[in-house]
Order: C-alpha cells, then sequence, then structure tokens
C-alpha cells in the first residue's frame, strides 16, 4: 500500500509539474504571437485584433488605442529593479554596468537598439501598454513578466525604446542564428561592446563593467572573434592596448589616425608627396578652392583610401604655415543684395602662391643660437656660454 500510494503521489507531483511547464509555454505563445501580429500590422478597423485563446476559451484583444497601464503592470516588472542579476541583463538588451554615472544606461542601451531599427527603415514591434493590457485578462503581471523574460533568455524578442515607450519586437530568425549556443555571460560582453560603438572597448574597462574575471573575458573574446561578431583593433597612441568593437565596424579616427597612418604607422614620405603634388597644382593655377584641390587629389589617384576635403584642408594649412601658399579671402562675390543687414555674409576662401615665400633658411636660422633651446641662458659668465659652446664651435670649424 505504502508503495502505491508513493507512486500516485509523484505521478501527481509530476503531472503538476508538467501542467505548469505547458501553461508557461502557452503564456509564452501567446505574447510572441501577440508580437508578432503588432508587427505585421494585423490590427482591423476597430483598432483591434484576435489573439489565440488560453485553456478555458478565453480571448484576448490586441488593441493600438488601449489606454496605458500604471508603471508596476509595464515592462519594468520583466526586468524588477536598478539592481539586476548579470545573466537577467545578458538575455535582453538592456546591460547595467552599475559604473556610478548618470544612472541612464538602460535608457542609452535600449535607445541604441531603436536607433538600428530605425536605420534599416523598420517601425515594427508592441508597445509595452499595448501587450499588458491585451493579457491583462488571462494571464497575472508576473506570469506575463515571467513569459517576456523566457522569450528574450531564448532571443526570441528584443526590448528597446521608442520615444518614452518600450517596445518588444521579435528576433529575425537570421539574427538570432548568429548568436545560437553564446552563454549569458559571451551576451553581456557582446552588448557592452556593442554600446561602446566604433570607439570600441578594451579589457580593462570591460572587465569593470561586466565583473568577470579577465581569463573568462579572455576565453569570450576568442568565442566572439572567432564567429566573427567582435574584432580587436590596436590604438594608434597606445600600440600595446587593443579596444574591441563589432566586426562589422569601421574604427573611428581615433583609434586608426585618419588617412595619415598606415598600419598605426605615421606615414610621412605619404604626407610629403601628397604636399609636394598639391603645391604644384596651386602653383599652375592663378588661384584655386579648397573643392578644386580635393577634387584634384581624387582624380590624380595619389591615395589608395578616399580623402575627404577635411583631409586635403590638413595638407593645405600646413602648406599656408610653411608660407608656401598664401590663404585670401575674396569678398568681391557679395553683391550688397542681402536681405537683412545683419545676414551673415561668408567671403569665398581661395589659394595662391605666396607673395612672399618664406625661405627654407636664413642667416639666422643657420647659425646654432637661431635654433637652440636655451638661448635664454647663454651669457658670457655662465655655464652655458658661446665661448664654450661645442654647436658654435663646431659651426665655426666649418
Amino acid at each position: 500500500g505504502r508503495w502505491t500510494v508513493r507512486r500516485i503521489a509523484r505521478r501527481v507531483t509530476m503531472t503538476s509539474a508538467s501542467a505548469d511547464v505547458a501553461a508557461a509555454r502557452q503564456r509564452r505563445d501567446v505574447v510572441l504571437s501577440i508580437i508578432e501580429r503588432g508587427e505585421v500590422g494585423d490590427i482591423g478597423s476597430d483598432g483591434a485584433t484576435t489573439a489565440p485563446t488560453m485553456g478555458g476559451g478565453r480571448s484576448l484583444s490586441l488593441s493600438a488605442k488601449t489606454p496605458r497601464r500604471a508603471a508596476s503592470g509595464g515592462a519594468t516588472t520583466a526586468t524588477t529593479g536598478r539592481k539586476r542579476r548579470r545573466g537577467e541583463a545578458a538575455t535582453g538588451v538592456v546591460v547595467d554596468d552599475d559604473d556610478g554615472d548618470d544612472g541612464n544606461d538602460d535608457a542609452d542601451e535600449v535607445d541604441g537598439g531603436e536607433a538600428k531599427r530605425a536605420a534599416s527603415g523598420e517601425d515594427a514591434g508592441v508597445r509595452d501598454a499595448v501587450l499588458a493590457s491585451a493579457t491583462a485578462s488571462i494571464m497575472t503581471v508576473n506570469e506575463r513578466a515571467q513569459a517576456i523574460n523566457e522569450l528574450l533568455s531564448q532571443r526570441k524578442i528584443e526590448l528597446f525604446r521608442r520615444g518614452d515607450a518600450l517596445v518588444y519586437a521579435r528576433v529575425r530568425e537570421e539574427h538570432a542564428a548568429k548568436f545560437k549556443g553564446l552563454s549569458t555571460e559571451d551576451m553581456l560582453v557582446y552588448q557592452i561592446i556593442q554600446h561602446a560603438g566604433n570607439t570600441g572597448m578594451w579589457t580593462k574597462e570591460l572587465k569593470a563593467r561586466s565583473n568577470l574575471p579577465a581569463p573568462q573575458i579572455t576565453k569570450i573574446f576568442k568565442t566572439l572573434e572567432a564567429r566573427k561578431l567582435i574584432k580587436a583593433v590596436k590604438h594608434v597612441a597606445q600600440q600595446n592596448r587593443k579596444v574591441y568593437m563589432l566586426f562589422e565596424l569601421e574604427p573611428s579616427r581615433e583609434i586608426t589616425g585618419g588617412a595619415w597612418y598606415t598600419e598605426h604607422e605615421y606615414d610621412a614620405e605619404f604626407i610629403n608627396v601628397l604636399r609636394e603634388q598639391c603645391v604644384k597644382f596651386i602653383y599652375s593655377q592663378e588661384k584655386v578652392t579648397l573643392e578644386e584641390v580635393s577634387e584634384f587629389v581624387r582624380q590624380s589617384k595619389l591615395s589608395h583610401v578616399e580623402l575627404g576635403v577635411d583631409d586635403v584642408l590638413q595638407i593645405v594649412s600646413t602648406l599656408v604655415y610653411d608660407g608656401k601658399v598664401d590663404k585670401i579671402e575674396d569678398e568681391s562675390v557679395d553683391d550688397g543684395m542681402a536681405d537683412a543687414p545683419d545676414e551673415a555674409f561668408v567671403p569665398k576662401t581661395y589659394y595662391r602662391k605666396a607673395v612672399l615665400p618664406i625661405p627654407e633658411s636664413n642667416a639666422y636660422s643657420d647659425i646654432p643660437c637661431g635654433v637652440c633651446p636655451v638661448i635664454n641662458e647663454c651669457r658670457p659668465d655662465g655655464l652655458i656660454n658661446p665661448i664654450s659652446c661645442e654647436y658654435m664651435t663646431a659651426w665655426l670649424d666649418y
């Protein structure tokens, strides 16, 4: 008799657990269905659509005009509190780095998701208030929060911000496939790097934000790099320092040094060639604009990378500073027909051959005193004096 009772109790427990699992799965399916229907715009003329029914034949209505629920019934229940567990942070889009700054990192992160969708022309998703109202009659707030968190952890939906509202959207299959098999910690590191943009993030900063040990972070880097989700880039100002960013991003000029660096080395030879060719072009014309110089550089194919107008301006400016080229502003194009006296008029800028070029050398710069860094301390009876100056002696002997 006792064994029979135990078997019956075990069966009842298993049946109850199975029923709970099935109910949770059904709630997830309902939430996912609402989000999918909202994305494809499956809303009738009355602003509502009928979603699948839960147990007992209860149906729900998804309305685009449903009033917003109180904050307690909002999406904040899905990821409750400012201090969330690391695992919860990695399951969704929101990352709590607890770095003690302005405390608005959550908004920054979800705004990043919205920016991506806006860039791709997408305007999909279901607002949290609509989802809360649509499910109010068939599941509790906690049950809805659990369903949302499970869908986030399974990477079937994503959370982002649109204006002042939180929005849920279905994750595309091709996007979900990229992250299949990644752990919670892998996703956390990926999201932190994603938030850094094209300026990248280095290991020490990432360690502080993720609270993960350095060996584990190194292992995660290898995993994400192998999948071509992130890449390591050397910082031009600090050769021993690597920063990590998303694989598809182009590093910022702050990281690479721009067009004047080749393989993280300052390319002085390339710059000198570019300066010489720009001088020849300017000297061959009476006067030229910056746009004309830029077009000349582009057509002559002096550079393997495309140089913008700002890049060419840097080159031309060095020629002005060296006294090889004059910068002139022509105000003759002002016809005096401005609509208002205080209307800003910007004179057109031209460049031409210098009228009084600065010579490569002169009598003063030829002597050691002309370039001596301690000339102010030089005096006949001082420690530094022209009588015992080895540079002056060498110059006189020459």
